[in-house]
């Protein structure tokens, strides 16, 4: 009606893929990562997310079926995603009142945001968005989330950290660590996320 042609986009809810369990088994043991249900098997996406539309620049979120887990694809030109992560659930925090918020999103002292992040087991990653010594602000990402039962918005402010898994090539070089506080339905809460590079190439997306 808008006079505009119409273009489906390849991201859509109850699309397949192929998930090479390569850098899962080469990491396995080395990283807070769990193996993706269904690894080396077609496996359907429950929602999909979009952060930035689906253009050059953006993010679109691919959710598996099951715990949550999701593979984040950055567009890159012609709308192809040149990185992949996947990211698994590793914890996630409801906090309580306006002090327990304020430990991790406090101006100066909050936990998103920091200069580095520490694991319930005492592993240390460093802020990958905006590195340094001293506290940013996390980042503001509003996700168009679409799922069967139709569409939400789902506002994050967010930190990416990592560190090193100290493996040997072509095993993943970095784990990464995802946290944020989301609002989602009238609900929020912190959830933390532990992630590995995966080849973009080897998805087979249909």
């Amino acid at each position: 009606m808008s006079g505009k042609e119409y273009a489906p986009s390849r991201f859509r809810v109850g699309m397949t893929m192929t998930l090479d369990p390569t850098p899962f088994l080469l990491a396995a043991g080395a990283t807070h990562v769990t193996q993706p249900a269904g690894i080396g098997g077609r496996v359907s996406v429950e929602e999909v997310g979009r952060i930035g539309g689906d253009a050059a620049g953006g993010l679109v979120r691919l959710y598996l079926p099951g715990d949550r887990a999701m593979l984040q694809l950055h567009l890159g030109p012609g709308n192809e995603p040149d990185e992949c992560r996947y990211f698994a659930p590793l914890d996630e925090v409801t906090p309580a009142d306006e002090a327990e918020w304020g430990v991790w999103l406090d101006p100066v002292e909050g936990m998103i945001g920091w200069s580095e992040f520490q694991t319930r087991d005492g592993k240390v990653y460093a802020r990958i968005w905006s590195p340094g010594p001293a506290r940013v602000q996390p980042r503001a990402l509003q996700e168009e989330v679409e799922g069967a039962g139709g569409g939400r918005t789902v506002h994050h402010q967010a930190m990416l950290y990592g560190a090193p898994t100290n493996l040997d090539v072509p095993a993943p070089q970095t784990e990464y660590i995802l946290v944020s506080a989301v609002e989602d339905a009238g609900q929020a809460w912190v959830e933390i996320r532990a992630g590995l590079d995966v080849n973009p190439a080897s998805l087979s997306l249909a």
